[in-house]
């Protein structure tokens, strides 16, 4: 949702529902052709200000009767006997140039000409573009008319779309357990948002699902083979092991990890089909002894340099990567954490907060603070505590524990028998700083920034199943070429006006 510093000065928000529901004009007379009036003096009338303003207001001319204090004080009202329905001034056509004009001059619109403003293209793309990033969006809002559909479907706006909003919606969760296949569930909560679990089936050869980034997700094959797969389109990426990286003989020695990501970020790296643009895929394995590294980029073909570090505990397969400006980290068995520079190809390892103590695998999760730096969190007895990495005054990097200490307590209901509250970490939405808990009453989405909760399933039983987040640009239908065309199972039941009436809360 844009704030109030990203609409035009003088432009104030305009109703979704006004401006769908009142795009078409009613059938009335004209008024008869009169000597045309001065339409500011029409303006500043005793006798029409109410119902000009009126009409401004309901008929969705994007702004409400001027301020009193902008009106000029020299300007001459005319007499009040000239008292004109609203309705019927709007569609005079002796008087539409004088109006339109003057809604110009005084800054009630930013469009150029005479032209209505739904009918200006350049300001209805505009207000389009600020339509939410929903999969429902785009193919609804064609269906108002032609000329919507035109803009909507074409390839320019929903680039320009995609980039307008950069962070795409969270579609939903690839959810299972390590080495097994895993599903899609969907997160958002009514149709034709909500997208059904089979529309990104997990291709059946993979071996280890390992997470997803840039709308792209990456698996793992038995035949030493990486797969880059796309959710979207289904199209896959087979990429062979680098020569030099493991071998056969002791892979089953070894704990392997992959994470992908798009290499251009002019549209924020969500381009719709990832793979008419150049992604990295970086390769990791180790032992508890070693860990070893290595990057491929797509626009080459080619696997770079191996790049090694000794370790002392092996990758934990249950986490995946997360990105931070240009380094990707994984989780160490024991706390500590692997971490690749994507530009100079060189692998690390840092070490977890000496502070920081688990009791298992699901006590320790890395997070991506701000965008850019990099967190720790930490979980024992129901609480989660939170560190950060920064540096010193004297430029000596280490961790720092924060004063937020999230408690769990409230998550389950009252009376529980405490044998079943305890809650472990399995997913992490790099996005949007969200944590994945899983309880014996179910998994929950905490978003750390605003401390809130959100219930995505229910149960009475424990699971360990992990949560991958997938993020993407979706619609609910295909762009063919006379426009969205409606998919039967997200648009069949779509009913324009309730549509409409969703969204009479939500502004531009």
């Amino acid at each position: 949702m844009d704030t109030a510093a990203d609409i035009p000065q003088g432009v104030k928000r305009i109703s979704l529902y006004n401006l769908f529901v009142c795009r078409c004009p009613f059938r009335v007379d004209p008024i008869p052709d009169l000597p045309c009036v001065d339409a500011q003096r029409l303006l500043c009338s005793p006798a029409l200000a109410d119902p000009v303003s009126k009409v401004l207001d309901d008929d969705n001319l994007l702004i409400e009767m001027m301020d009193p204090a902008l009106i000029p004080t020299q300007a001459d009202p005319i007499e009040s006997t000239t008292f004109v329905v609203s309705k019927r001034l709007r569609c005079s056509t002796t008087l539409a140039d004088p109006v339109y004009k003057a809604l110009d001059a005084d800054n009630t619109s930013f469009s150029q000409g005479r032209l209505h403003p739904l009918d200006n293209e350049i300001l209805l793309e505009e207000i389009l573009l600020r339509l939410p990033p929903k999969p429902s969006s785009l193919p609804q809002a064609s269906l108002v008319c032609t000329c919507w559909r035109s803009i909507l479907s074409d390839p320019r706006f929903v680039k320009r779309f995609r980039k307008h909003h950069q962070k795409p919606p969270l579609l939903g969760f690839f959810v299972g357990y390590t080495g097994s296949k895993h599903n899609f569930v969907p997160v958002m909560d009514t149709k034709p948002d909500r997208i059904s679990a089979a529309r990104f089936s997990v291709p059946k050869s993979s071996r280890d699902f390992l997470g997803c980034r840039h709308g792209l997700a990456v698996f793992i094959k038995w035949l030493r083979e990486t797969v880059v797969w796309d959710p979207l389109t289904g199209q896959q990426q087979r990429v062979s092991f680098p020569p030099g990286l493991g071998n056969a003989e002791t892979d089953i020695f070894w704990v392997w990890h992959a994470a992908v990501l798009c290499v251009d970020a002019e549209d924020g790296h969500v381009h719709g089909d990832c793979f008419s643009s150049p992604f990295k895929l970086v390769l990791t394995c180790g032992g508890d002894t070693q860990a070893s590294a290595c990057l491929y980029e797509s626009a080459s073909g080619a696997w770079g340099n191996i790049a090694s570090t000794p370790t002392t505990d092996a990758i934990l397969r249950i986490r995946p990567s997360v990105l931070i400006r240009n380094a990707l980290f994984w989780l160490l068995c024991e706390g500590d954490i692997l971490a690749f520079d994507i530009e100079s190809q060189s692998l690390d390892v840092i070490e977890k907060p000496v502070d920081a103590h688990g009791t298992d695998d699901y006590s320790f999760q890395i997070l991506r603070i701000n965008d850019s730096g990099l967190g720790f969190a930490v979980m024992s007895n129901l609480s989660i505590q939170l560190w950060k990495r920064s540096s010193s005054s004297d430029d000596v990097v280490g961790w720092v524990l924060q004063s937020k200490v999230i408690q769990l307590e409230g998550l389950f209901p009252q009376g529980m028998c405490s044998d079943y509250k305890k809650a472990g970490m399995v997913g992490y939405d790099e996005e949007s700083d969200a944590i994945v808990l899983a309880t014996y009453i179910g998994d929950f989405m905490l978003q750390l920034d605003s401390m809130r909760f959100r219930r995505i399933s229910k149960r009475n039983c424990w699971s360990s199943k992990v949560y991958y987040p997938y993020r993407n640009f979706y619609t609910a239908g295909e762009l063919g070429g006379n426009g969205w065309i409606r998919n039967s199972e997200h648009m069949r039941s779509v009913n324009l006006i309730c549509w409409l009436n969703r969204w009479n809360r939500d502004s531009i």
